[in-house]
């Protein structure tokens, strides 16, 4: 019986040390993964930083040029509307130059009206040959 008792003593502390064994393996390829994957996260989160950064760059310069184009356009609206207002202030005066020119001419209208009135009572008065 104590030979079957130190058998099983020895079966069991192989088993117990083999059990402890494999766990150490496991937790230090446990951490060597995770170690790993930290890694590599940290690799994949610099590049994305890198890539991040370029497109920040890109962004900015596109701004910049659709900036400069928005303050051309800008400046080519305002001269735009700058000569607009400057016509239609012209027309404005043409319009009213026209005007006096519409209200000379009914003037000179009505006179002539009130001379062909006056010849057509005056013909009217002479006797006729």
């Amino acid at each position: 019986m104590h030979k079957g008792l130190l058998i099983w003593n020895i079966i069991l502390t192989i088993v117990l040390v083999g059990g402890l064994l494999a766990g150490y393996f496991w937790v230090k390829n446990y951490h060597t993964t995770a170690e790993e994957e930290v890694s590599m996260l940290r690799q994949h989160i610099n590049e994305l930083t890198v890539v991040m950064t370029q497109q920040s760059a890109v962004l900015n310069e596109h701004a910049q040029i659709i900036n400069g184009r928005m303050e051309s356009m800008n400046e080519k609206v305002v001269a735009a509307i700058e000569k607009n207002d400057e016509l239609i202030q012209e027309m404005n005066g043409l319009v009213k130059e026209y005007q006096q020119v519409i209200n000379t001419s009914a003037i000179y209208f009505e006179e002539i009206l009130d001379n062909l009135k006056s010849l057509s009572v005056t013909n009217s008065e002479e006797p006729g040959p």
